[in-house]
């Protein structure tokens, strides 16, 4: 019976999905042509009426929601469903910078920001905005995104003050209400090349206009030379409104920190709103000529989809989902577009540059981020191509035992065969996901990919060709000592997956530096010795504060204490130890005050894949790419089986089950700050190109690779 209803209430929120994205198609029609209609439309969708199509949408969802709660516990609140509702459609509409030059935008009225240092935040479209009163009391208008890494820099309203500054929250650049970078961590110390200048990384500005009933307008144009046209008379503040709703929405996550709707809830919304996609563009594409870029984003969205329907129903028990891929395929011309091996022609960049002789890097523009077509690009260039974590060998320790990682739409399967070796194929469809391996058939039915086993975790690519684990990793020979071939998983709260809508690549990127630790990981830096000018994660040892610091929360103590009671060795010893590891890039045993991270090297192969290493336990961070902006997080911790008669086990067991706790709280941490930088690097107006510090210099590396794998992300301007 419980069954019978999830397939009923899967039918039910795919219904209101595919409305979802009809709505979205709406509001991109009245953005682009009708301001007056586009101020309407966003009105009666905040308020859930006055539109035929939107009170529709909105009992539909209401009509599930209720069914829902009626079969689960916790029960669901439909503002909380239909605030992401609207979130995910305002997120789904752009306008093209040449279609913004025709208007003059309502921001706020000066009523709002009264005092010098009063800001508000406003989005316009894609456009995130802050209005900031000036010392001298005039109003100006800013592009709101740090021009470091693309951070917003203010949120919500308030007052900095007219003498103070506003810190990006990401890494803490200062910016003063005009809008001038004051101050960027390490610049002092040289940390981004000796001809780096403050002056250069200031915000965007716009020209402003103040009409006599004192509402403030904003011409938000890259042709300065266009003359918009006068200002609307009575405008209505929806930007306002807008961000309010975006800030309070994440999507899946509230201050990303609890899941405000059901992961199943996202997930079918989700299936029903890429099925209304694809139908509209095949459509759209057997109505014309096909280009390259519908080509793209029709492989991307129908990798997305895949990936969707095998997240939220592994088992294939939902005939539903079956039956959207069967609406999907069903046209004999729709067959001949879906499906089909393809070869794009490559696109050189505008220029190359020898990036790697330069001290201080450039990032790559902010298109790359979330772009549909470029996606498909990257996984048949990255992700296909590039190891992915599956599991431990001691997760599947017997014949016959065997897991799976769902990955942009396929279903790779790592199985311990019947003589105690190790095999790994993927699925040949979909709709086969019930099927488990056969073992007594060829291939188990399965279609055999390549595999790889590093210090007994397994990795499983697409392709067959490239370098081994081995060769490509970052300093192997710190790992040596610590038997990670032995170590069994941790369960419990050491095991665990986020579905986030985020770019992996930000996500990545997040995770490969700790420039940003200062500003965002109070915890961290108040356990390890870690600053903004510390040269990038990846094999940094960094050490436990020693003494402790005073302002120690109760878990971070417990840590603290915990691990001093399983030292084997003094600190002394670990500052030998640290300075053998810097010379010899090995450790002759493991360190007991220390924690470092340790990976491939980004520029050999770019892999979203990371094992941070502690003295009680080790754990395994990867990411997994489900579309573009769309990514799985699998965290899974390892540790030594503890011996009952050891008097250092409960001990060990304090360590780690306080260490996975603070570990899962910097994770929410990065969580919160990546959803809205994804909002940021939605801005077709940003003009500028990010910079690295010395501190960031893994990201640089990252992003090298795919510039050399993807020669088309060199281009400032997306030219798909």
């Amino acid at each position: 019976m419980v069954l019978v209803k999830e397939k009923e209430l899967c039918k039910l929120f795919v219904e209101v999905g595919r409305q979802q994205y009809n709505l979205a198609a709406m509001g991109n029609n009245f953005a682009k042509n009708d301001e007056l209609a586009w101020n309407n439309f966003i009105t009666n969708l905040l308020a859930a009426k006055h539109d035929t199509a939107v009170e529709t949408a909105y009992k539909y969802l209401t009509n599930a929601v209720d069914e829902y709660n009626q079969h689960h516990q916790p029960e669901v609140n439909i503002k909380i469903v239909y605030n992401y509702f609207v979130a995910k459609i305002l997120r789904s509409i752009f306008v093209e910078p040449s279609e913004l030059e025709k208007d003059w935008y309502f921001i706020c009225h000066t009523t709002e920001i009264p005092q010098p240092g009063d800001f508000v935040t406003v989005q316009i479209f894609q456009e995130p905005l802050v209005a900031v009163r000036q010392s001298d009391g005039t109003i100006r208008v800013f592009l709101n995104v740090c021009t470091h890494r693309q951070s917003p820099v203010f949120e919500g309203k308030g007052c900095i003050g007219a003498d103070k500054s506003v810190l990006c929250p990401y890494h803490g650049w200062a910016f003063g209400a005009d809008g001038h970078c004051k101050n960027a961590p390490g610049a002092n110390r040289g940390e981004f090349g000796a001809d780096f200048d403050l002056k250069n990384y200031s915000l965007q500005v716009f020209e402003t206009k103040i009409a006599d009933n004192q509402r403030v307008f904003a011409r938000i144009a890259q042709n300065h030379q266009h003359q918009a046209e006068t200002p609307p008379p009575s405008p209505q503040n929806i930007g306002v409104e807008i961000t309010n709703l975006l800030n309070s929405v994440s999507p899946g996550y509230a201050d990303g920190e609890t899941a405000t709707l059901p992961e199943t809830i996202r997930l079918w919304l989700r299936i029903g709103y890429l099925e209304a996609q694809l139908q509209q563009l095949i459509a759209d594409i057997n109505q014309g000529e096909t280009n390259l870029s519908q080509q793209l984003i029709l492989d991307s969205l129908i990798g997305e989809l895949k990936q969707a329907i095998l997240t939220v129903d592994s088992d294939g028990l939902t005939t539903e989902l079956d039956a959207v891929l069967q609406r999907i395929y069903s046209l004999d011309e729709q067959q001949q577009l879906i499906g089909q091996p393809r070869e794009y022609p490559k696109v050189e960049p505008e220029h190359r540059e020898d990036f790697a002789a330069e001290e201080r890097r450039q990032a790559l523009p902010i298109w790359i981020y979330g772009d549909a077509a470029l996606f498909a690009l990257e996984v048949e260039h990255l992700i296909k191509p590039t190891w992915q974590f599956v599991c431990h060998i001691n997760e599947i320790p017997q014949p016959g035992n065997f897991t799976w990682l769902d990955i942009v739409g396929e279903r790779a399967y790592v199985i311990r065969t019947a003589s105690g070796e190790i095999f790994a194929g993927k699925l040949p469809d979909v709709t086969q996901r019930a099927n488990y391996p056969q073992f007594g058939l060829p291939n188990y039915g399965l279609e055999p990919i390549d595999i790889d086993i590093f210090y007994g975790f397994i990795f499983i690519r697409f392709t067959w060709e490239g370098s081994r684990l081995a060769e490509s990793w970052y300093q192997p020979g710190l790992l040596e000592p610590y038997q990670l071939e032995k170590m069994q998983p941790i369960g419990s709260i050491g095991h665990y997956c986020i579905n986030v809508e985020v770019d992996y690549k930000l996500l990545w990127e997040n995770f490969l530096e700790d420039y940003h630790f200062p500003m965002m990981h109070k915890g961290l830096t108040r356990r390890f010795g870690v600053s903004s000018d510390c040269e990038g994660i990846n094999g940094m040892i960094i050490p436990m504060r020693d003494p402790a610091s005073p302002s120690l929360t109760p878990i971070e103590r417990q840590y603290y204490d915990a691990a001093k009671a399983i030292a084997r060795h003094s600190w002394e010893r670990e500052q030998e130890l640290q300075e053998f590891a810097a010379e010899n890039q090995a450790l002759p045993e493991t360190l007991c005050f220390s924690a470092f991270c340790s990976m491939s090297a980004q520029e050999e192969i770019p892999m979203p894949f990371s094992l941070s290493v502690f003295p009680e336990h080790v754990q395994t961070f990867s990411l997994v790419p489900a579309g573009p902006r769309e990514c799985r997080f699998h965290v899974r911790s390892y540790g030594h089986v503890l011996d009952s008669n050891d008097p250092h086990s409960q001990a060990i067991e304090k360590a780690r089950l306080a260490n996975i706790q603070l570990l899962v709280e910097s994770l929410h941490e990065d969580i919160r700050v990546n959803y809205i930088c994804q909002d940021s690097v939605s801005s077709r107006l940003f003009e500028k190109t990010g910079v690295f510090s010395i501190a960031e210099y893994d990201v640089a590396k990252f992003q090298e690779a795919i510039r050399l794998k993807l020669p088309i992300t060199s281009h400032h301007q997306k030219p798909l």
